[in-house]
């Protein structure tokens, strides 16, 4: 490299200012950054000078493999990927401030990352470790869902951004075929190394384990934190979880990171369910008793009709009762906001103009493939502004009955469109993926 490229690089990078270093490591180098319209993100910067061949090459190729990934709950979003003459860079949704949300303009600057809040707070109260594993877990899911593995997942490499928490730094992810060695930090990774599903499984539960215990990894055997909220009525359940998610035995770990988060989400209904008002609780009575009165009326030969009718307006009443309840729920909402977050983008249209260049018919074949996935997009995008409109207008209003349920019961068959919508969306991309692979190939 020049001093002229040299000094561009410490410069820009594309449409982005490199304002100050913020982080160094053995994989590259992250600056705060600005673009022209002000937005301001996270410019991972890696010089082909700097590696081996071997180490440049599997970086750009964990870079790569995430770039594909769509946006997702519990991975940090890469906005976008550039090949240069002296080696590459990438876009990042930015970090937090330790101290404030936005990041400041002062040079005391540092990233909030899960080993920075272990480091401040301590441990986690058991309700946030649980809501920090499902976000961790979603993002799990969806790099195997791709067969990826991310093969460095730590406190360290857990940010928050906009609040909540994502698995970052991809520069190690592979495909799961390929994974053979043992790369990591030391120990983290599984005793088997990195060779399926279960390793990234393996992890990520010491890291659930050091933020619910308040201890870094290599302090987890003097016990918790006096912090620690070991006391909580669901804390065993919780343990027993993480225990099997790190077992040595990669056999008897939970063997995909659904399968993780289906157990971190039935803990999260009991927990649920254990904090139900009286009124709640009255209500299951109530329809419990109902039931019964139905059926003795049922048992007489319904003598009286009135009888009959009354415990039938019971159970009706208790059921309007419980989805109003719902509707109210803030919690219950969010599952259905931003329940479709599948988008395409420039890299998609790069990636269509390489393969014109190459083969014009199957371009053809990916030009109509990335039409469906775009008229998807629009439909994703009209529900979740539809949800948002049905839970402003409950909180604007804030009113119980018909017409909160009735708003709630909207938004939650959007939302299953939207998992539909997904699904479909995530085929086309395999589709057009598989076209592109096909086309480097044959040449």
């Amino acid at each position: 490299m020049n001093t002229a490229e040299e000094k561009e690089v410490h410069v820009n990078c594309g449409n982005w200012r490199l304002d100050r270093e913020v982080g160094r490591g053995a994989y590259g180098v992250v600056y705060i950054a600005t673009n022209g319209n002000g937005e301001r993100a996270a410019v991972k910067v890696c010089r082909r000078d700097e590696f081996g061949e071997e180490r440049y090459g599997r970086e750009l190729r964990g870079a790569r493999l995430y770039n594909a990934i769509p946006p997702q709950e519990g991975l940090v979003r890469m906005r976008e990927l550039a090949e240069e003459s002296w080696g590459f860079y990438a876009v990042m949704d930015l970090a937090d401030d330790e101290f404030s949300r936005e990041p400041s303009e002062e040079m005391s600057y540092r990233p909030k990352t899960l080993a920075s809040v272990i480091e401040g707070e301590k441990a986690l109260p058991l309700g946030e470790c649980v809501k920090l594993g499902i976000s961790l877990a979603n993002g799990l899911v969806a790099l195997q869902r791709h067969h990826l593995l991310h093969r460095d997942i730590k406190p360290g490499n857990v940010i928050y951004v906009g609040g909540r928490p994502a698995l970052s730094d991809p520069g190690l992810v592979v495909e799961e075929s390929k994974a053979v060695s043992i790369v990591g930090t030391p120990g983290y990774p599984p005793p088997e190394g990195f060779t399926a599903a279960p390793s990234d499984v393996y992890s990520l539960g010491l890291t659930l384990k050091a933020a619910s215990f308040g201890r870094r990894l290599e302090d987890l055997d003097k016990g918790p934190a006096l912090e620690a909220d070991t006391g909580a009525k669901f804390f065993p359940a919780w343990w027993r979880i993480l225990n099997k998610a790190t077992d040595k035995d990669p056999r008897r770990r939970h063997q995909s990171a659904k399968a993780l988060l289906k157990e971190l989400k039935a803990l999260r209904i009991k927990m649920a369910c254990a904090k139900c008002s009286w009124t709640y609780k009255a209500a299951i009575g109530a329809l419990l008793l109902a039931a019964v009165a139905y059926a003795y009326v049922s048992y007489q030969e319904r003598k009286r009709l009135e009888a009959e009718i009354k415990p039938l307006k019971q159970i009706v009443s208790i059921a309007q009762s419980l989805n109003d309840m719902s509707a109210q729920d803030d919690t219950a909402w969010s599952s259905f906001s931003g329940s479709y977050f599948c988008r395409t983008d420039e890299s998609h249209r790069q990636r269509l103009r390489r393969v014109e260049e190459k083969d014009p018919g199957r371009a053809a074949t990916m030009r109509g493939i990335l039409d469906k996935m775009q008229e998807i997009d629009k439909k994703g995008e009209e529900n979740n502004r539809r949800i948002k409109a049905l839970r402003d207008q409950n909180r604007n209003k804030g009113e119980t009955g018909k017409g909160a349920s009735e708003r709630y019961n909207q938004a939650e068959m959007l939302s299953m469109e939207n998992e539909k919508l997904v699904k479909a969306w995530l085929s086309l991309l395999d589709r057009f993926i598989t076209i592109e692979d096909e086309v480097k190939l044959n040449k």
